[in-house]
């Protein structure tokens, strides 16, 4: 697995405050009474829990990564449960990503 360089922390840097951006909006959308079609996928992945909440758990989950990532914790990019590295080709395509795919209950 491929480990995560300095050289490739700005982009996924990026991509976290793009997912961030996303996220505030629809959580803005669902405030106003607006049930976005990008939100029901949210949904299926939190039964139970109404949309705000849903939407609003997932920010705090990007905002959390971002927060390791600008301090340089070398906990970004790495399992929250096992440690175990996410690798870059999985940080690529989930930044925002705190588990591996044993704890991640895929």
């Amino acid at each position: 697995m491929q480990a995560l360089a300095p050289a490739d922390l700005p982009g996924l840097r990026a991509a976290l405050m793009r997912r961030g951006l996303t996220l505030a909006t629809l959580l803005a959308e669902v405030l106003a009474g607006k049930r976005p079609p990008s939100l029901q996928q949210l949904l299926n992945a939190r039964p139970g829990m109404r949309p705000e909440e849903v939407v609003r758990l997932a920010l705090e989950q990007v905002e959390s990564r971002r927060r390791l990532l600008d301090a340089g914790d070398d906990r970004f990019g790495r399992c929250d449960v096992c440690g175990t590295a996410l690798g870059l080709t999985a940080m690529h395509e989930v930044p925002w990503a705190d588990r591996c795919h044993q704890h991640a209950g895929i």
